[in-house]
């Protein structure tokens, strides 16, 4: 029998082994002797000397009979039999003891309380450990190994999902080959010592295999999962004329994406929350308010939006569009919550609209309250939020808590991409209505360049984002810099919560980079019609504004290689994995005559067109407030 540590997590298994062997004793010994007389030292120090036999007894036999292996503390497995054998092996140890060393004066009673006590004690510490596994990161224990199989964009991707952000319970250690062969994989694994293997979406058939060559070995294999792959599930093999044919079963979610019906058809009006307000000049929620409210408006619905302080800048009504201003605490983490916890505060005691579009997973908690008082609530979750590196510990778990809040409580779920439907899908076993963004099909130099960016129509390559590490501003700046593109640089957005960012891009941007910080309305428009091309850099999130409005102005657009990009651009879009090729990609868009730039131009314009438009996403958005579209 091997004894000896192998994880780091061992040594945390063996102390609460031991200290949960020393409280199973010492209550089976008061409930035991509960009421009776004094016992002498002599038959005391016999059930100490039980106690210390019980303690090795427990971390030994735990250990041999699996309550150690790496799938002790994984979500999902069960302990009851390694941990019903153990106990019961340390109780009959503890019976042949008694005979051998005490002269049969242990109680049996106190025997089978320790027998029942270590049971309990084996499920209820792995299923604490399980559950707090990221408590014990900063001491490096508990930590999961795992590698990526392939080297595509595709595991790329997965590769940086899982490390971006900080505190995982889990390390990928490795990288491996996808031609490698299952045998080669399973020596590749005991030389890394590691706990799963993890590939890429579209990697079933690789996956089975490896699943099969891994079976025993206690090394998991999963597989990361995409749309299409959940819509057959094989319920059994049937035989028709000695043909074997798959039975199909349906995989329909625990969840609908349509929760409550509406009741008044949206004609007491329609309130929008969670955002920062309108008119748009800040990010992708408030231009999606924005249109969403003056498209209803058009329709005849009276709609109301709920705004920052801080951010308004028009009196109410804007242009239809009632206006309610409220104050918030201007912070990273309390600017959203606070004001939108106001709004939903407003609504109810002004009995205001009973259709409420709420923006953001993280307004979550606001749903019981408007769902208290009676209000339909269409929900947007946005993107995941919870990537982000910006988040600390405290950020993340609120996003997630958010998720959870919003599966339970939204009327609707509405998610922007099939990446991020597909999330839910797996995550929470839900379903929900995939709306995209829009984007305004806008001629081709129908506005001038702005003053601001002193660069001609047709010789500037164009980047738009808020400045933060996922979005990779610097990443952008850096590969201009270095393409030697006959091209200027226009970066429009500024690092809100990360100065040294900032500060980085601002060192890397070249001569030719200009950085006029946050446009919007005409002047952001007149960049989008007049660029050369646009760079669209971001890793996080689902269908991304600036992306769309980029293909809606006819743009090429060399984009980010990542499941969402790819959904979103398509055909219409030139990708690029890293800095390197980003920079390859300038050098040939600056180096593309007149036609061919035209014929890039016109299929992302198509695609827009057909897939984007301002006037479909808001006939969406009615459809579910009004209840005539599906549940999803």
């Amino acid at each position: 029998m091997r004894l000896a540590w192998r994880r780091r997590s061992d040594p945390v298994l063996g102390l609460v082994d031991i200290g949960s062997a020393v409280a199973v004793s010492y209550v089976a010994f008061r409930l035991r002797f509960e009421g009776e007389a004094p016992l002498p030292d002599t038959y005391l120090a016999k059930y100490r000397i039980a106690t210390v036999l019980l303690v090795i007894l427990w971390v030994v036999l735990g250990r041999a009979s699996g309550l150690y292996r790496r799938a002790a503390l994984r979500p999902g497995t069960s302990n009851l039999e390694p941990a019903f054998g153990a106990a019961t092996a340390a109780g009959l140890a503890l019976v042949v003891a008694d005979y051998v060393l005490f002269d049969a004066d242990v109680s049996r009673a106190w025997i089978g309380l320790v027998v029942l006590g270590l049971m309990l004690a084996g499920l209820a510490s792995r299923a604490v450990l399980r559950r707090s596994r990221r408590a014990l990161v900063p001491l490096g224990l508990a930590l999961e190994r795992y590698a990526v199989m392939g080297g595509d964009a595709q595991a790329r991707r997965l590769v940086d999902d899982l490390t971006r952000a900080p505190g995982a319970p889990f390390r990928v250690v490795a990288t491996l080959g996808a031609d490698l062969s299952p045998d080669e994989v399973f020596s590749r694994v005991g030389e890394l010592r590691l706990d799963g293997l993890i590939l890429p979406p579209g990697s079933a058939p690789m996956g089975a295999l490896l699943a099969t060559r891994m079976s025993g070995s206690g090394v998991d294999v999963l597989v990361a999962p995409q749309f299409g792959e959940l819509e057959m599930r094989v319920a059994s093999i049937a035989m028709l004329q000695g043909i074997p044919l798959l039975r199909v079963a349906g995989m329909a979610p625990r969840r609908r994406a349509e929760r409550a019906r509406p009741r008044d058809k949206a004609r007491h009006g329609v309130a929008v929350l969670g955002t920062r307000g309108v008119p748009a000049n800040y990010g992708g929620f408030e231009t999606f308010a924005e249109r969403l409210a003056l498209n209803l408006v058009r329709d005849g619905v009276a709609t109301t939006v709920y705004c920052r302080s801080h951010y308004v800048s028009v009196p109410s009504p804007w242009r239809g569009i009632r206006l309610v201003t409220l104050p918030t605490i201007r912070s990273k983490h309390l600017d959203t919550i606070v004001h939108t916890t106001l709004s939903a505060l407003h609504l109810v005691m002004t009995r205001g609209p009973r259709d409420v579009v709420l923006c953001n997973a993280a307004n979550a908690p606001v749903l019981l309250l408007l769902r208290l008082f009676g209000r339909r609530v269409v929900l947007n979750v946005d993107g995941l939020e919870w990537r982000r590196s910006k988040w600390g510990v405290l950020g993340r778990s609120w996003y997630r808590m958010g998720e959870w809040v919003s599966v339970r409580l939204a009327s609707v779920l509405v998610t922007d991409a099939h990446e991020v439907q597909t999330y839910y899908r797996v995550r929470h076993d839900t379903d929900s209505v995939m709306i995209p963004y829009g984007a305004d099909l806008l001629p081709r130099g129908a506005l001038p360049v702005p003053a601001e960016t002193p660069v001609q129509p047709d010789c500037y390559v164009l980047y738009v984002s808020r400045w933060e590490r996922e979005n990779n501003p610097l990443m952008v700046a850096r590969a201009h810099a270095a393409s030697g593109a006959d091209l200027d640089l226009v970066m429009l957005g500024q690092a809100t919560y990360d100065d040294a960012l900032g500060a980085e891009v601002r060192a890397a941007t070249g001569p030719r980079g200009h950085l006029p910080g946050a446009l919007f309305g005409d002047a952001y428009r007149g960049l989008q019609t007049n660029a050369a091309c646009y760079v669209h850099a971001t890793e996080v999130g689902g269908t991304h504004p600036a992306l769309i409005e980029a293909m809606g102005a006819g743009n090429l657009c060399l984009v980010l290689d990542t499941p969402e990009n790819r959904e979103v651009v398509g055909p219409a879009g030139v990708f690029f994995a890293d800095e390197a090729s980003l920079a390859e990609r300038l050098a040939w868009a600056g180096s593309l005559s007149a036609v061919e730039r035209e014929t890039w131009r016109e299929r992302a314009r198509e695609l827009a067109a057909e897939r984007y438009s301002w006037d479909a996403v808001t006939r969406a958005y009615l459809s579910l407030l009004r209840g005539d579209a599906g549940s999803g």
